[in-house]
């Protein structure tokens, strides 16, 4: 809990030894059973920071993103512990398309087994200097990897740009199925919004500065409301040289938290979209099969009618060599139903014509059996 002072000469010579940096990766079914920051066993004189973990990692054809916290621990030594809590795992496919990469499939997943390896790469890739003291050098890997967090949001940015895409193409009569293209959306908005809390907590707590430096988080709360009431030691804290990373990074976070804020409502505004696109077309499907029903049911009930009319008794049973008197019926039938399910227009225009073509293929039908009633002769 002590803030750390240095001579000029302590600093010279830890600049100069090389790093020690463990990363310690914590899958999704084992983030329950990390303690919380109240409970952690912070050791003496070192620096503690927690910034929110954005990361899309490369899989192939396919890409894991990962939510969570990344924990800051620089030892008295400078000896470094990056313990990275992943609390969300999404894995997608990811495709080309004429808009850029498309994410499809979206599934969340308690475990994959390149998970650990993915990301501890992708934390030992972010760059960073490397600071004489615990405070700055914990504070200047925070910063770098809440910078790096924040980067994410335009890979997400992206795949929402491909999933409107999708839907775009799925009005155009695309086969990509329309319930997928929800569930991508419903997936991606829940992403974010565990992106969004995992930086709004970051901000809140001041990349939790207060476990090991209370006068600097209260200094950097002051800059951000200058109506909050001074704190013993927070002008001497601001006046260190690492406090503007300090504020630097919060404000990362901060812009984070904006930026995933902003890309939920569009992708709620995606979802009713799609919702009221899904709701549309089976109103359509009902409206065709109404009609198909309709139509088919007159076609085929006037003529049974007529052959009842007209004793139909000779040509039973049905055998090979008569049976193709009931051709004319199949076939009636079967244009009714196209004339009813290609007719374009669903306006009133549309169903006038509709009901004009269904009507006069009634008329034709009837005229048919009609005259063929006239001119045949039952046998006795």
């Amino acid at each position: 809990m002590a803030f750390i002072s240095m001579s000029s000469r302590s600093r010279r010579r830890r600049a100069a030894a090389p790093l020690s940096v463990t990363v310690d990766v914590v899958p999704p079914e084992r983030a329950g059973r990390v303690p919380a920051l109240y409970d952690m066993a912070v050791p003496a004189l070192a620096a503690v920071r927690i910034v929110p973990l954005l990361a899309v990692l490369n899989a192939g054809a396919e890409r894991l993103v990962v939510v969570g916290s990344t924990r800051v621990v620089v030892h008295d030594d400078l000896r470094t512990t990056l313990m990275v809590v992943v609390r969300g795992l999404w894995i997608t496919d990811v495709g080309d398309s004429p808009a850029g990469p498309t994410a499809t499939n979206w599934r969340v997943e308690l475990a994959d087994d390149r998970l650990v390896d993915l990301l501890e790469t992708a934390v030992r890739a972010v760059p960073y200097g490397g600071w004489p003291d615990p405070e700055g050098l914990a504070t200047e890997i925070a910063k770098a990897h809440a910078e790096s967090a924040r980067n994410r949001i335009r890979e997400l940015r992206v795949f929402r740009y491909g999933l409107e895409h999708l839907l775009g193409s799925n009005l155009r009569g695309s086969t990509h199925r329309l319930e997928s293209i929800l569930a991508d959306v419903v997936e991606l908005s829940s992403l974010v919004g565990r992106a969004a809390d995992e930086a709004r907590e970051a901000v809140r707590g001041g990349m939790s500065v207060w476990v090991t430096n209370p006068a600097a988080y209260h200094a950097q709360r002051r800059l951000q409301d200058t109506a909050l009431p001074k704190r013993p030691g927070a002008r001497r804290a601001a006046r260190a040289p690492w406090f503007p990373i300090l504020d630097a990074g919060i404000r990362q976070c901060h812009g984070m938290e904006t930026e995933a804020c902003a890309e939920a409502p569009l992708l709620h505004s995606l979802l009713n979209a799609a919702s009221t696109i899904a709701v549309t077309r089976e109103a359509k499907a009902q409206e065709t099969f109404n009609m198909v029903a309709a139509v088919g049911g007159v076609m085929f009930g006037v003529p049974a009618l007529i052959l009842s009319l007209y004793d139909a008794s000779d040509i039973l049973p049905l055998r090979f060599e008569n049976a193709v008197v009931l051709a004319p019926l199949a076939i009636a039938g079967l244009v009714a139903a196209l004339i009813a399910a290609l007719l374009p227009g669903r306006g009133r225009t549309g169903k006038i014509r509709r009901f004009s073509v269904a009507l006069a293929a009634v008329l034709a039908m009837l005229l048919i059996l009609i005259s063929a009633g006239v001119l045949v002769t039952p046998g006795q």
